[in-house]
């Protein structure tokens, strides 16, 4: 079984260990060590300067073993995207108000994202600056996530429409996208230095409320 494979990748609620046998559990340990211990080399050294050597010895099995569970350290790399960003994205949803204006919810939920990719730069930069260019079979669980993410926030907007707050004939998806991908590009710039914290909020802020001109309640 690859790491692709594995339940760990799932955006899903985990496996009910207790129902697995053995074998399964065993396989199922390494798999968590392994994503556990490259997550952390990918925080402390960065993507670039992590071996899958010391990946292997951090999880506490063989370099061999290793890649009895992953092809790659681009695939660890998705691994790690997917139960960092993932968790991320989840608490933001949950933060965000319904009460509140859908500039204000848009906002609430991506600059959770923001703060928490920005107190682990060193990863998040990883993320960004990797993951575009990792093999087509391991980025699939990626854009799993990330189509996971678009609905969620397809949803929202959806929901604003309902209560009055976002004009109900602009096409949510294509909204959700066009949001997902400016918040995206603010990021890659963040990440990399060339722009500060203060102006990635600002340029953010703007970009969201350019994105729905016309478009959300005044009330």
């Amino acid at each position: 079984m690859s790491l692709a494979d594995a339940p760990i990748l799932s955006a899903d609620a985990p496996p009910n260990i207790d129902e697995l046998g053995k074998r399964e559990r065993n396989k199922l340990d390494k798999q968590r060590r392994i994503v556990a211990a490259a997550t952390k080399l990918f925080q402390e050294k960065g993507f670039d300067d992590t071996t899958t050597a010391e990946i292997a010895s951090a999880a506490g099995i063989g370099a061999g073993t290793l890649y009895l569970y992953v092809e790659s350290k681009e695939d660890l790399l998705v691994s790690a995207f997917i139960n960092v960003a993932g968790g991320a994205w989840t608490e933001a949803f949950d933060r965000v108000d319904s009460d509140a204006d859908v500039v204000e919810q848009v906002m609430t939920l991506l600059m959770h994202v923001t703060d928490h990719h920005e107190a682990d730069r060193r990863l998040a930069r990883s993320f960004f600056k990797e993951l575009p260019f990792v093999h087509e079979s391991g980025l699939a669980d990626a854009n799993h996530l990330v189509a996971w993410f678009l609905r969620r926030l397809a949803d929202l907007l959806d929901d604003a429409s309902a209560s009055g707050k976002l004009d109900p004939d602009v096409p949510k998806g294509t909204l959700a996208l066009n949001l997902y991908a400016q918040w995206q590009l603010l990021m890659r710039r963040l990440v990399t230095g060339r722009l500060s914290y203060a102006e990635m909020v600002t340029e953010l802020d703007e970009s969201v409320q350019t994105a729905l001109w016309g478009l959300a309640s005044q009330n």
